[in-house]
């Protein structure tokens, strides 16, 4: 495929939405392009929730409540933004005093990517001077 390079060029006149008007340097260009500086949701792999999970914490947690964040850690993926997930992430650390557990879980629940990954422009791979080149030039 190749890139979309008008559409690459709206997103170079537009700016960054985390850092603004992009470098008029190419590759400075590029580069800010390609930084993971933008917090996006992600689910949460069972081995990150059960990595969250203290275990001092989960101890104090009624039978019912461990088994109900066990039968989630069984998951093949776990969304801790909404849905079950996160009402059996709440109702557990809701029981008792985990904040270990909570803080360690609400940080699995994002990522950082880069715009270039964000942004439709056919091609899904690193941005290169050579790519902002030819975007500015269209």
């Amino acid at each position: 495929m190749s890139i979309d390079y008008p559409a690459l060029k709206a997103e170079l006149d537009a700016g960054h939405p985390v850092t603004g008007a992009y470098d008029a340097g190419d590759q400075a260009a590029a580069d800010e392009l390609n930084l993971a500086n933008i917090e996006v949701d992600k689910n949460t792999t069972p081995e990150e929730a059960a990595d969250a999970t203290n275990s001092a914490e989960f101890n104090t947690l009624t039978d019912a409540d461990q088994q109900k964040w066990i039968s989630v850690l069984s998951w093949a993926t776990i969304n801790l933004n909404g849905g079950i997930g996160l009402a059996t992430a709440q109702g557990m650390w809701n029981q008792g005093a985990t904040p270990v557990t909570k803080g360690a879980l609400l940080a699995s629940r994002k990522t950082n990517v880069s715009q270039a990954s964000q942004i439709a422009i056919n091609y899904s791979g690193l941005i290169t001077k050579d790519h902002v080149t030819n975007a500015r030039a269209v």
